[in-house]
């Protein structure tokens, strides 16, 4: 099953300890990031960042249409990405999260 990969630190992320953040501000959105969740043993997600969801939410189906409905709508509201590249990079992990699950689930 694929992995996820720290922007901060560089290591595998566990769903369950993951975080994908971003900023929202002046109709403009950026600075998407996949990171561990701040913890005792890690300090990895960006303190610039005022908008979040927690990775295993986006890793089922339902989370990820979600997330890809809250950016339609963002744009929809005139929104524009200050730094595409970032939601590419995160978007490609998702997808091939994604991608391999629905595999798995027709296989079965």
């Amino acid at each position: 099953m694929s992995h996820f990969i720290c922007d901060t630190c560089k290591k595998d992320i566990l769903p369950v300890d993951g975080i994908l953040s971003w900023t929202r501000e002046d109709h403009k959105l950026g600075n998407f990031k996949l990171t561990h969740k701040n913890s005792v043993e890690t300090n990895c997600e960006p303190a610039d960042s005022n908008r979040y969801r927690e990775l295993y939410t986006l890793t089922l189906a339902t989370g990820f249409m979600e997330f890809i409905s809250y950016l339609l709508e963002r744009w929809e509201d005139g929104f524009t990405l200050t730094n595409p590249k970032s939601l590419r990079n995160v978007m490609r992990q998702l997808n091939l999260h994604i991608h391999e699950k629905l595999l798995v689930m027709v296989e079965d």
